[in-house]
């Protein structure tokens, strides 16, 4: 997952107010690692309106959630390439209450957005496609330690495998991964007791 690091506490909340929009989070992610045009993400989004697209980048723009990487001239006129900044989310920032609560709606809008691309792609294929499709989820008991290590191994396999150029048939693919503790009965009733 993605998001801006910025020092002000203001600004932070409120670029995870501009981007925790399904419609935004879909461009947001369709900027990471690409450089697009407003009408190619119209290709890539055909359900949004050119107009609300135009208004849904603007604001991504000008909260500096994407940046103009390359212009080009057509006819004239400067048409803008975007991509997304990205930067790992500053834990110093999530102290305060309401950046915990817009952090976790900001997992959900994300995590929802990607599951509903996955639903797509079944979709448009008319089958399952269970080769080129993982969904998955696991339960273990692990300590923090033996977490972070298992964590690290994956993002490690994952990284070299991000490192691998485009080739004859090799397609760009997404793993998405949500990994967290599960609350048990016991804790559930613990945090209703401090509430």
């Amino acid at each position: 997952m993605y998001i801006v690091i910025i020092s002000d506490t203001d600004m932070y909340s409120r670029n995870f107010e501009v981007v925790n929009h399904p419609v935004r989070m879909r461009i947001f992610q369709a900027l990471l690692h690409e450089q697009l045009s407003i009408h190619q993400m119209a290709k890539r989004l055909p359900d949004v309106p050119l107009p609300s697209l135009y208004r849904h980048v603007k604001k991504l723009h000008d909260a500096g959630l994407l940046v103009v990487a390359a212009t080009r001239s057509v006819n004239g006129i400067e048409e803008r390439y975007y991509t997304a900044v990205q930067g790992l989310i500053d834990p110093a920032e999530l102290d305060k209450s309401e950046s915990v609560d817009a952090f976790a709606e900001h997992v959900s809008v994300y995590g929802m957005v990607v599951a509903q691309a996955a639903a797509q792609y079944v979709s448009r294929r008319g089958e399952p496609d269970l080769n080129n499709l993982a969904v998955r989820d696991h339960f273990f008991y692990a300590t923090e330690e033996e977490f972070l290590r298992l964590r690290e191994a994956i993002y490690a396999l994952l990284e070299t495998a991000a490192t691998q150029p485009p080739a004859p048939g090799r397609v760009k693919r997404r793993w998405f991964v949500v990994a967290h503790p599960l609350v048990n009965d016991a804790e559930v009733s613990q945090l209703s007791l401090k509430e």
